[in-house]
């Protein structure tokens, strides 16, 4: 078959665009033409470049895959487009909330997070999503947020995760934490796990442990870098901006428990985690997670089985304290928290993408 993919922010290098390259990876391993498609913007970091980086980011196989310049992409005129798609079996696009008029012989939606309704509010948006022939979504939490406004056939698909790629190795007193240190939004809550490792090692006296923070950085997001390093000062607070694959696996290798906070004092659903993709790669490790009671957190970490979900800071704290204090308690979580990442491994990603494929 000839496939197309289209994610229009590769270059941001986030979960959705994991998800889109893992299908491609998938799809060309199993002898299909697949051609990632760049829009203008895309297309200026070159496509061999884009490629290579991608590849390393996400440690996937590409190199069979081919990125193309295409005329995709807002502002362009719509029959060079339609003629562009007419040559494909099937199209996977990973909206951001817009959408066009597909000519594929099949298209798929892909959504990663709550969006807003745009193809309920206009007949020509209702019109639009006719011509696409399935939704697939990454948790039940995105697909239950967003249904309503875009009612089309779905499924959920959890996002692939290479769990038998992470091992858990010689355990230290590490805390661990990862999401992008996005300056914009803030939204993977940095500071709070800050202030609450400030307030165990200060006022619980919590001595030996360290907090370590990893997860992307842009040009644009080095201001709030350096605050949180400002306020991280004279705290056993390591930082690892733009960390490596393998060095992240190493981190999450030795680290014994996970945190993670996006969402907290947010009630809009589009602010709050909608998987968790590190947080089962850090489980896969071995690591005991303790998350925000939120999101896709719900459908990864069973409550005082697999790890802990907490709704406010004093509960992060006293779980903490809890696992720090009972080595019995940490070691029993470990082993439920590696058996559950085993639910969500990239084979049955592949699985269904590959169900997908052969469904008419």
């Amino acid at each position: 078959m000839k496939i197309a993919i289209y994610s229009p922010y590769l270059d941001t290098y986030g979960g959705g665009e994991r998800y889109m390259m893992t299908i491609a990876e998938i799809l060309s391993i199993q002898n299909h033409n697949v051609d990632v498609c760049l829009n203008e913007h895309l297309d200026t970091f070159g496509g061999e470049n884009l490629k290579s980086e991608l590849s390393k980011r996400f440690d996937l196989d590409l190199t069979s895959v081919n990125f193309i310049k295409s005329p995709l992409g807002k502002g362009l005129n719509y029959f060079p487009r339609l003629n562009f798609l007419k040559k494909y079996d099937v199209l996977f696009y990973l909206t951001d909330g817009s959408i066009f008029i597909p000519s594929a012989k099949r298209n798929i939606l892909h959504i990663q997070s709550p969006l807003p309704g745009q193809p309920v509010k206009s007949l020509w948006g209702r019109l639009k999503l006719k011509k696409w022939d399935l939704i697939i979504y990454n948790s039940q939490f995105t697909k239950t947020h967003s249904e309503k406004n875009w009612p089309l056939v779905s499924e959920v698909i959890y996002p692939p995760i290479d769990v038998y790629k992470i091992k858990s190795l010689k355990k230290k007193n590490y805390i661990l934490s990862v999401g992008r240190f996005f300056g914009y939004l803030k939204d993977k809550k940095q500071e709070l796990l800050i202030k609450t490792f400030r307030s165990l090692c200060e006022k619980e006296k919590l001595a030996g442990w360290s907090l370590n923070l990893a997860g992307s950085a842009k040009k644009g997001d080095e201001p709030y870098l350096d605050e949180l390093k400002k306020l991280a000062i004279n705290l056993p607070v390591n930082f690892y901006p733009n960390v490596r694959y393998d060095d992240l696996i190493n981190l999450y290798g030795e680290s014994s428990i996970y945190w993670h906070a996006s969402g907290f004092g947010e009630e809009d659903p589009t602010k709050m985690e909608h998987f968790g993709i590190s947080t089962v790669e850090a489980m896969a490790a071995g690591c005991v997670p303790v998350v925000l009671g939120k999101g896709g957190q719900v459908e990864i970490v069973e409550d005082s089985k697999s790890g802990y979900l907490w709704n406010n800071p004093d509960q992060l704290k006293k779980i903490t304290l809890q696992l720090i204090n009972n080595k019995g308690l940490m070691e029993g979580l470990s082993k439920q928290a590696v058996k559950r990442a085993k639910e969500f491994d990239k084979k049955k990603f592949e699985h269904a993408i590959m169900k997908i494929l052969k469904s008419k």
